[in-house]
């Protein structure tokens, strides 16, 4: 069952085009919502696993928490490195490597009884959260 969204109560991110955040998409599966997301985040791997992990534990609580029904929830964590910034601002070009690596996170949850804008919502939520901690 696929329900309204209230936006005030559960999101404070505005929605693009299609009532859809960036990066994250979600359609029907038989009776299964299946949403996914990524994001691409500079940090430390280390730091980025753990935290991803317990984001993670707080979406499967707050998806429960909200009478939903977990099938699976499941992310994915892939390292780019090193990470070489090249800019310019018209005049001389500027090499510098960043410390951290770019780090491409995905995240998947297939899940029954809940709201398509609230979980599009709440996994948007959970990767700002993840960019916020490697800040």
């Amino acid at each position: 069952m696929i329900t309204k969204h209230n936006h005030a109560e559960s999101c404070n991110h505005h929605y693009h085009s299609g009532h859809h955040h960036h990066g994250i998409e979600s359609h029907l599966h038989d009776d299964a919502l299946v949403c996914s997301g990524k994001r691409d985040i500079i940090g430390d791997l280390e730091t980025i696993k753990q935290n991803l992990a317990d984001e993670i534990e707080i979406l499967a609580k707050w998806i429960q928490e909200m009478s939903g029904i977990i099938g699976h929830v499941k992310a994915l964590v892939q390292c780019d490195s090193p990470v070489t910034m090249i800019s310019t601002t018209g005049e001389d070009v500027t090499v510098k490597e960043i410390a951290g690596s770019s780090i491409h996170v995905s995240v998947v949850a297939i899940v029954f009884n809940t709201n398509v804008q609230s979980l599009e919502c709440r996994i948007a939520t959970l990767f700002d959260t993840l960019q916020k901690q490697t800040d």
